[in-house]
């Protein structure tokens, strides 16, 4: 997957990202306790999100139940960490906008 320039317009504001089931799959692997605390996930961010926080993608995700905890629907495809997502979303944008993360949803094409 393309990536967008490592800099950003403003210096220290993210840029806006796509992340697809993939970077998702690889984001949701340092939702562990261990990464988080000893600070494991850092070098990944500042080379794949620069500017971005860890508290801006994942837990975000998870408060606005784009990501969910320990699902055993069928609807939800597992992703690390025992977090899931809905298996008709492709991928998503995120973006800081007026101070807040919003995010975009982009679905497979219902048939």
């Amino acid at each position: 997957m393309k990536r967008r320039s490592s800099k950003s317009g403003t210096a220290g504001i993210p840029l806006p990202q796509f992340l697809d089931i993939e970077d998702l799959r690889k984001l949701s692997g340092y939702a562990h306790w261990i990464p988080i605390t000893h600070g494991l996930y850092k070098d990944f961010f500042v080379k794949r999100y620069p500017f971005w926080e860890w508290n801006q993608i994942i837990p975000e995700l998870i408060k606005s139940k784009v990501l969910v905890l320990h699902s055993s629907e069928p609807k939800h495809l597992a992703l690390s960490q025992n977090l899931y997502i809905a298996r008709d979303i492709q991928g998503l944008s995120i973006q800081i906008k007026d101070g807040k993360v919003k995010i975009s949803i982009k679905k497979t094409d219902a048939k």
